[in-house]
């Protein structure tokens, strides 16, 4: 179980892909198969009866999702904002092509040594070239395009909020309970006036590219404002809070671990620093020009002048005593307490802690 559990969290990012585009291939192709089977006459090489059409939907869904999701996986990983837009459409015409005739070809066997054919000797390229294999090529390429599609705005919406917004959980304000953590580019303005706008934007745009690491503990990008990033996790029952913590790590040892190449360009290294609070918010959907989902409380403001103290007590991670509160180190990390601060718009003192990495866990 506990090995199941880590090849999760190293592979989340590709195991969400494939059972969404396994759901979503598998939808397709019984919504096809009612469509093209049931009160239409197909001129087809085969007739499947049903039991035949049931075990079709369960073996090419699954299999072209997983084909189809390794496919968006590797672009996304590998490819965007790494080459031309051209280059990523010719990479999708290409794996489009690739992955049907894969895809074809296991149809071919299946019809022939499963369901069999009403004629004989029905060679692939019949079967290939006959106008319902056409039509179901130009489907496939149709629901490859609305998976990419649904991909693409659930990204920009953040991770599951697309069926949020479907189901209507935004339409009213909600209360949740949630993890923030605010993360800031050290020397942002000296950096900005050495590198100058265009410069200082690509070099944040490679930041926050590294940032996609924090993926694989469950964050959520809620904003990038400027040079400051909000992540946000949404609390769970026996969550592991030290998650968070292991996000941040994970972002600081990306950056490390490419020093050279900020070097190289850029002259300088990155370094960030976050402070973390949890609590409860309002969750609603805001704007009419444009919408976006936004959450509102005391909680981010706390989380925000955390962080802001970064800088006065010479720490790169703060958390407030609330987060604090809910951790269990297990010798990952240790915390120092660092005093009651006053934040700025707040009434009452906050007890603020440095948290520390034990050489044990960097290595």
């Amino acid at each position: 179980m506990a090995a199941l559990q880590d090849f999760f969290s190293r592979n989340r990012d590709k195991v969400l892909i494939l059972r969404d585009y396994i759901a979503g291939w598998t939808i397709a192709l019984a919504l096809w198969t009612i469509v093209r089977n049931v009160g239409v006459t197909v001129n087809a090489p085969a007739s499947p009866e049903v039991l035949d059409n049931i075990r079709m939907i369960l073996i090419f869904g699954p299999l072209a999702g997983v084909l189809f999701g390794l496919s968006q996986h590797k672009l996304e990983k590998y490819l965007y904002r790494r080459v031309p837009l051209w280059r990523l459409g010719l990479y999708g015409i290409v794996t489009d092509i690739v992955i049907i005739s894969i895809i074809f070809s296991a149809a071919y066997g299946f019809f022939k040594n499963v369901v069999g054919f009403d004629q004989e000797n029905v060679t692939f390229i019949d079967f290939v070239t006959n106008p319902n294999a056409i039509l179901t090529f130009f489907y496939t390429i149709f629901v490859n395009f609305v998976m990419a599609a649904l991909r693409q705005v659930n990204l920009l919406l953040g991770k599951g909020n697309l069926l949020r917004f479907v189901k209507g959980d935004f339409y009213y304000p909600r209360v949740e309970n949630r993890i923030f953590m605010f993360v800031d580019l050290r020397g942002s303005t000296k950096i900005a006036e050495k590198l100058g706008h265009l410069a200082y934007s690509q070099f944040l745009q490679d930041c926050f590219y590294d940032l996609h690491v924090v993926q694989k503990y469950g964050a959520e990008v809620y904003q990038y404002v400027g040079d400051e990033v909000v992540l946000s996790w949404r609390v769970r029952r026996g969550m592991d809070y030290s998650k968070c913590l292991q996000a941040f790590w994970a972002f600081e040892q990306k950056l490390e671990q490419r020093s050279e190449y900020y070097q190289q360009k850029y002259g300088q290294v990155p370094v960030f620093k976050a402070g973390i609070h949890l609590g409860e918010v309002t969750t609603a959907e805001v704007g009419e020009i444009k919408r976006e989902i936004a959450y509102h409380g005391d909680t981010m403001n706390v989380a925000s002048r955390i962080q802001e103290k970064c800088n006065d007590y010479n720490k790169t991670l703060l958390v407030s005593e609330y987060f604090h509160s809910k951790l269990h180190l297990n010798g990952v990390c240790k915390a120092e307490l660092m005093g009651e601060e006053m934040l700025r718009g707040k009434k009452d003192e906050v007890n603020i802690y440095a948290i520390i990495r034990t050489e044990s866990s960097s290595n």
